[in-house]
């Protein structure tokens, strides 16, 4: 199972540049969906019927996309300068290898540098071995090409332990193509939906288009977030290997409280491992989604990373294991009595 989270994390997606994990995606998940539609962002929606007659629809939804680079011009004296697309870590910009994404799929190997105005970074150019601008049109290279750091995922010695590029959230896309295969065995009320959804680093944009696509009643986010490798103490709900993250509020969206508290129920009584965390910035999928219409139902389940948005991050394998247990269980318990007691505002 491992082996295609590598896969994932070693294949290139910037936000609306995410062909090569949707065919990923698609190749893994077919046999387990009944039908599969786009939006017109081209986030790929997986479904898995549900028993009940107009079954409620939840939708799971983890983003294609990764912080990464377009070319923004190719200098006459041979190199690349790059425009970000995403929150890509400053520390990350320097003296990194990366890969420029032709347009006919060629991958060609550079060098991130950075130039600096008072101790910040103010350009950002890549040198593939080039001394002129003509050399670089020569391989290829065109303004709008993406470019990814070209880390190439393995496990660490410290057991269950990955390392690699574009865990944010190439992790939730695991989550989410396991989850869909673990339901497929088992009878649900529900019409679940499993969403690899596109251009949440650029806004969450996503997230919101395949909801109004799918009409999905529940948005659960599957989604990571920043583990501040130093602490370790009672601050920190985000350790690693304490499993994954069941979210009570963020800056963009504060779950249905009936609904966060059966989550959490749920979890317990099917000995799921979590920890409880709240963000003070930043958002995810659920930020536009649960804004749909009249509002949606949403949650945010997150994988603790370390080195957020940077070249590397670090994933356990255990949190990755008890998100999967959560989506299905969530994905399997749920059913219209369940969604209509969460919805019922007459009895608070």
């Amino acid at each position: 199972m491992i082996d295609f989270l590598k896969r994932l994390s070693n294949v290139d997606a910037i936000a609306g540049r995410e062909k090569e994990v949707r065919t990923l995606l698609r190749n893994e998940m077919k046999d387990y969906s009944d039908e599969i539609r786009y939006d017109h962002l081209g986030s790929i929606c997986f479904k898995s019927s549900g028993t009940e007659e107009n079954p409620v629809k939840i939708m799971f939804s983890a983003h294609m996309d990764e912080v990464g680079f377009f070319v923004r011009h190719i200098s006459d004296n041979g190199f690349i300068y790059l425009i970000a697309v995403g929150g890509v870590l400053d520390k990350s910009k320097e003296m990194q290898k990366v890969r420029v994404t032709t347009e006919s799929g060629e991958k060609i190997p550079g060098i991130l540098n950075v130039t600096k105005a008072d101790g910040k970074v103010k350009d950002m150019y890549v040198d593939v071995g080039c001394e002129t601008g003509q050399e670089i049109s020569d391989l290829g290279i065109q303004i709008g090409d993406m470019v990814t750091f070209a880390s190439e995922s393995y496990e660490m010695a410290q057991p269950k332990v990955i390392c690699g590029k574009a865990m944010d959230d190439r992790t939730g896309c695991y989550v989410v193509s396991n989850a869909i295969k673990k339901i497929h065995e088992v009878k649900h009320k529900s019409e679940v939906w499993m969403v690899a959804s596109s251009s949440e680093e650029v806004g969450t944009r996503g997230g919101k288009t395949a909801t109004e696509l799918i009409d999905a009643d529940i948005v659960v986010a599957v989604d990571v977030a920043n583990n501040p490798e130093l602490v370790k103490n009672y601050t920190n709900h985000r350790l690693l290997s304490k499993g994954c993250m069941i979210l009570h509020y963020d800056k963009t969206m504060v779950p249905n409280e009936k609904f966060l508290r059966y989550v959490k129920k749920l979890a317990k009584e099917h000995d799921v491992l979590f920890q409880e965390d709240m963000f003070s910035g930043g958002g995810t999928d659920c930020a536009n989604a649960h804004l749909v219409n009249s509002g949606k139902l949403a949650l945010v389940i997150g994988i603790p990373l370390r080195y957020c948005h940077a070249a590397w991050s670090l994933v356990h394998e255990d949190d990755l294991n008890n998100a999967i247990s959560l989506v299905t269980e969530i994905a399997t318990s749920i059913g219209k009595k369940e969604y209509e007691s969460f919805i019922n505002f007459e009895e608070d």
